[in-house]
């Protein structure tokens, strides 16, 4: 129901959303990831998102009903997770549910994004530890599937990584794992990276994969959307509810060793999901859609550990109204302009661009939304190294190769590298003239 009215039509596109829709438009038009995409998107996404876009072109409904679908599978496995390891007291629907009010927090996370599918691999890692952390369940095979599926999270998005070492601390703090268990996991979680390097070792662009795809760990580059006043509105309710599931979890009493240990580990995770977020989209709301298990978790606790039934379910309605606000109510006033100008696209500009190949030199990708790609310089964080040094014949060669490929009709030179790229490549010389400050337009023949 939270979801109902984005999907009838009321959802504004983000930034994000509109770049990785442009990522899948240029798979689905044949074009190869890394090589003729430059862009950070992990592999398995943006190989999910050319399907997306081969089958329902760019429509933001298809990534709206497609997330709604990964949601309600993740429901349905955070519920049977939790019941099948008896996590808490009572069996009970209430987790699938409250995991689907966080899941819905707020509007950026009703789009498909890598930080909602990843989720949808970390969870049967956290099934698997959960089993593994339970004394009387030691099996080998738990231990590789966890590697494998946190590795397949971290190729769906690259920060996800971090889960990993979550594992690992979570192992030696709560399990009595023996050494040949560690390297089995770390076998399982290296096996996803060796075999999609393979691949691309295979067609000769690992070079390509290795500086696109692995750039987001080691750049340190954050560009943020958004404000802290922006994130603290968005987070405080939910903040808050957390902190009163810690004081009554701390004031129960009432877990045995299991769920102690299982109480700490989620903890823990939730301290690596946040250090996954502040690797590389801390300035984006989707992003905390990592914390969504997690909070899911606890919040549940603060439900099922009031006593009295009245005061559970008032506060379980205050839960859900305050969802409902932060999407529907006075939300976007309290958190700054800045937010909706920066973030959200507006449909009435750049309509001068409609049907046209354009490439925009710098970080302002709203001219795209109306238009296609050209070129293979999507990313301006990665392309500019190459962009603004054509001095370098390698460089040359690449900026030359990429406008051989796929000859724009506009190119918006944001970064004053237009004329530099003139001086030394030819075919830009011949086939460009300045329409306005900024404005390259091809010449017809």
């Amino acid at each position: 129901a939270v979801r109902l009215p984005a999907l009838l039509g009321s959802y504004e596109t983000s930034v994000q959303e509109l770049n990785l829709m442009l990522v899948g438009e240029r798979l689905a038009s044949g074009f190869d990831m890394y090589s003729d995409v430059w862009e950070t998107t992990s592999p398995i996404s943006a190989g999910v998102f050319g399907i997306v876009d081969f089958l329902f072109g760019r429509s933001q409904t298809a990534y709206l009903i497609i997330a709604w679908i990964f949601v309600c599978i993740q429901v349905f496995f955070f519920n049977r997770m939790v019941l099948a390891n008896k996590v808490y007291n009572e069996n009970t629907y209430v987790p699938g549910l409250v995991y689907g009010l966080v899941a819905s927090l707020h509007n950026d996370f009703f789009t498909l994004t890598p930080m909602l599918m990843g989720v949808t691999f970390l969870l049967p890692a956290l099934n698997n530890i959960f089993n593994h952390i339970e004394v009387r369940a030691k099996h080998d095979e738990q231990i590789l599937y966890i590697g494998l599926y946190v590795g397949m999270a971290y190729l769906v998005y690259l920060p996800m990584i971090v889960f990993g070492l979550a594992v690992l601390v979570a192992f030696v703090f709560f399990t009595g794992t023996v050494t040949r268990r560690y390297i089995m996991l770390f076998y399982g979680l290296l096996l996803p990276l060796l075999a999609i390097s393979f691949y691309y070792l295979l067609l000769k662009r690992w070079q390509d994969f290795m500086y696109s795809a692995l750039q987001p760990l080691f750049s340190g580059y954050q560009h943020w959307y958004v404000s802290y006043k922006f994130l603290l509105i968005m987070l405080a309710i939910p903040l808050l509810f957390l902190v009163m599931s810690f004081f009554k979890m701390a004031s129960s009493g009432r877990f045995n060793n299991f769920q102690a240990r299982l109480n700490q580990s989620m903890f823990l995770f939730m301290l690596f999901a946040l250090g996954a977020i502040f690797l590389n989209d801390a300035g984006t709301p989707n992003a905390y859609f990592l914390l969504t298990p997690f909070f899911s978790y606890f919040l549940c606790h603060l439900f099922l550990l009031i006593k009295r039934k009245f005061i559970a379910e008032v506060s379980f309605l205050l839960f859900i109204l305050s969802v409902a606000l932060i999407n529907y109510g006075n939300f976007k006033i309290l958190s700054n302009q800045d937010y909706t100008n920066e973030y959200y696209i507006n449909e009435g500009e750049y309509l001068q661009y409609t049907n046209k190949k354009i490439v925009v030199f710098g970080e302002n990708k709203r001219p795209y939304n109306h238009a296609s790609v050209a070129t293979p310089f999507l990313n301006w964080e990665i392309s500019k190294d190459v962009l603004q040094r054509p001095d370098y014949y390698d460089n040359l060669t690449i900026i030359l190769k990429g406008f051989k490929q796929d000859m724009p009709d506009i190119i918006i030179d944001d970064s004053g590298v237009m004329p530099s790229l003139q001086e030394r490549v030819v075919p830009l010389k011949e086939n460009y003239r300045l329409k306005s400050a900024g404005i390259y337009e091809r010449i017809s023949n």
